[in-house]
């Protein structure tokens, strides 16, 4: 599961983070407060040893002195002069004022206690108390092994609650993704707030519950548009397709007459195909061919030919068809009719001479043109609604190929447009 796609993991991440750094800061703050109370009772320790040392001496002196002996039973102790001080201890000492002191000598840390107040036959004598703390130190292994286990313990406690909390809070959440993608493909889809309370996660439910109701009123209105304006499209056409039939069985029309009439009924044709494949869209709907009944690919592109043979004719453009196999298509005529047309007309539009080239194989029909081809960035583009290459100099609307790629999609068609090495453009539409 990714990280930054995975709430739960967010939010035991962060509190494991949290409990970790308080269980760090805690240790820490154990290990100085440990420390600083060793010290500080160390040093009370020996300071008051030495003072009641000194108070004994000084309420009898006669039998308590005693130079450069301990007079201490569980620190080290010195009690000497000022004159005899370099031969008992380190000569610095004598610069320690009256108090506690940490020394550092050979390598090792003291706690030394001094005072120097008390006067003896008018002359000073001095006392010190060396109390060795190195050892604490070196003693602290238990401490940090108590430690590193309170701090697993913490974090494998903290990772359980973690746990725990992420699943209760997101629940809700994952209650809610369930319940959506339960939803079937009715266009009035069931509504999801009335499944929680009134928190943060119904108000995300009745977000939905709008936005769903706005997008299934839209789709509504897009499919009554198409299903009215295809069934109001057909009745004029079948209205023009039967007059054409009936004036062309008229003897006393010319060639010229006639000649008019069949365009008329291919438009006709035309229409009607394009109105049936547009229904199809609207209701996204995939038709197939029953039984043994199959698109003709060459019989259809032979008749979208025949259709443009009036433009043809105004241009010095040839055009050829390459049979290498034959294609047969599971898919309504009307259907691939209007992709085939598409691209056959598009290759007829933006072309002004040269040779158009149509080529059949065993699943594809490729069309290649010699016409003004498009910039190598705008490929991409070509099967959006209304664009228009830079180059492109004929009208059009631009909807031609986004209808093909819809088609494309409904029926698992493939389509690719790439240049040519010389000129213009080849479009190859496998079934």
């Amino acid at each position: 599961m990714n990280f930054r796609s995975s709430l739960k993991k967010r939010i035991i991440i962060g509190l494991l983070a949290s409990s970790t750094l308080l269980s760090l800061m805690l240790a820490i703050s154990s290990l100085a407060i440990k420390t600083d109370l060793q010290t500080t009772v160390i040093a009370e320790t020996i300071l008051d040893d030495l003072n009641n040392y000194i108070q004994q001496l000084s309420a009898n002196p006669e039998e308590t002195l005693a130079l450069g002996i301990p007079i201490s039973t569980n620190v080290t102790g010195i009690l000497t002069t000022p004159q005899k001080l370099p031969l008992e201890l380190p000569v610095h000492y004598a610069d320690l004022e009256d108090g506690v002191h940490e020394v550092v000598e050979d390598g090792r840390t003291f706690i030394v206690a001094v005072n120097k107040s008390f006067i003896y036959k008018n002359q000073p004598l001095w006392g010190f108390v060396k109390y060795d703390v190195s050892h604490i130190n070196e003693d602290n292994t238990n401490f940090y092994l108590i430690l590193g286990g309170v701090f697993m313990l913490f974090f494998l406690i903290t990772y359980i609650l973690a746990r725990l909390v992420s699943n209760q809070a997101l629940k809700p959440l994952s209650d809610l993704a369930s319940k959506v993608d339960s939803l079937g493909k009715d266009i009035h889809p069931e509504k999801l707030a009335p499944y929680f309370p009134d928190d943060e996660v119904g108000k995300v439910a009745t977000a939905l519950d709008a936005y769903a109701q706005r997008l299934t009123d839209y789709v509504v209105r897009d499919k009554e548009f198409n299903a009215d304006v295809s069934h109001e499209l057909r009745t004029p056409l079948a209205v023009i397709a039967s007059t054409t039939e009936l004036l062309k069985t008229s003897p006393s029309l010319t060639q010229k007459e006639l000649d008019r009439i069949d365009r008329i009924e291919r438009a006709v044709n035309q229409s009607t195909e394009l109105t049936e494949t547009l229904l199809l869209l609207a209701r996204e709907e995939r038709q197939q061919q029953n039984g043994l009944e199959r698109a003709q690919a060459g019989q259809i592109i032979k008749k979208i030919l025949d259709s443009h043979q009036p433009t043809l004719k105004l241009k010095t453009l040839q055009t050829q068809v390459i049979e290498k196999d034959w294609l047969q298509i599971n898919a309504p005529d009307s259907v691939v009719s209007v992709a085939l047309s598409n691209l056959i007309g598009n290759a007829i539009k933006y072309t002004h001479d040269g040779t158009i080239t149509i080529t059949i194989e065993n699943k594809s029909v490729t069309v290649s043109d010699q016409g003004e081809g498009v910039d190598e960035s705008e490929l991409p583009k070509l099967f959006d609604r209304h664009f228009r290459a830079k180059k492109t100099t004929s009208k059009g609307s631009g909807l031609g190929l986004a209808i093909v790629k819809r088609l494309c999609d409904l029926y698992n068609w493939q389509i690719e447009i790439k240049p040519n090495k010389v000129s213009g453009l080849s479009a190859k539409l496998t079934f």
